[in-house]
């Protein structure tokens, strides 16, 4: 697990929560903006880039997402069980979300290994 990742996506179901949904605000049509407007959610520039890559993810790297940072908060055998995967399939599923999100915050610049 990359922990500044990690804590971004704690963060982006922080947002969620307080939207008080257990779901991608935008799948949802949540409103989200500047927090100005009524009906709106104040949500910062981190925790935008987090929901668009969680919406952009394939389906089951997506349900494992949500499952695992989610309410209702589950087990970590209990999501696995609700996806129909072991409990290290889900791991190696959000240790793979994570390595894509740091690529991406690192704008794709990888380091080599030899």
């Amino acid at each position: 697990m990359i922990e500044r990742v990690h804590f971004r996506f704690q963060e982006w179901a922080a947002a969620v929560e307080g939207v008080g949904c257990g779901s991608v605000l935008g799948s949802l049509g949540m409103a989200v903006g500047s927090g100005n407007a009524e009906g709106t959610v104040p949500i910062n520039s981190d925790v935008r880039e987090v929901e668009q890559f969680v919406l952009e993810l394939p389906e089951d790297l997506r349900r494992s997402v949500m499952l695992f940072y989610l309410p209702p908060y589950l087990g970590h055998g209990q999501a696995a069980k609700k996806l129909g995967i072991s409990m290290s399939t889900l791991y190696r599923r959000i240790d793979g979300v994570h390595v894509l999100f740091n690529a991406k915050l690192l704008r794709g610049v990888l380091p080599k290994v030899s």
